[in-house]
């Protein structure tokens, strides 16, 4: 395993152990939902706020619901997509930070599963909601 001081974080310079190749897929998964982030959301706010420019009533459920009536599938596979891709990027987002204050690595596997737990909760909890409209 292979050792490297870090300095530039923490107030006094601490020796971590770096384990090569770990945190690439993360990386670039949080890449990847940045983008799926702009087209999913672009879609959304879409279909949500400017599909809709014939209507001067104010946003309803019955707005809000139509374009799962005109496009079920579509739509309802874009808001699930929305939504893995926030949770993913904004949880991943946070794990990061927390581990940019700590290096003891019990923290970090318990702030991982912690956030693995939330996510999956609130992506089974969104699922359950978007099925309700298709």
């Amino acid at each position: 395993m292979v050792q490297r001081e870090i300095s530039t974080v923490t107030h006094r310079a601490h020796t971590v152990d770096v384990v090569p190749n770990t945190g690439t897929v993360l990386w670039i998964a949080q890449r990847l939902t940045s983008y799926g982030l702009i087209l999913f959301l672009g879609v959304h706010l879409y279909f949500t706020y400017f599909a809709r420019l014939d209507t001067k009533s104010p946003l309803t459920f019955e707005l809000f619901k139509r374009p799962f009536d005109v496009y079920p599938f579509i739509y309802a596979v874009n808001e699930a997509l929305l939504l893995v891709s926030a949770l993913f990027h904004g949880l991943n987002g946070l794990r990061n930070i927390i581990f940019d204050w700590t290096i003891n690595p019990n923290v970090r596997r318990v702030i991982s599963i912690i956030l693995l737990v939330v996510g999956i909760g609130f992506t089974v909890y969104g699922g359950i909601i978007l099925a309700q409209f298709v």
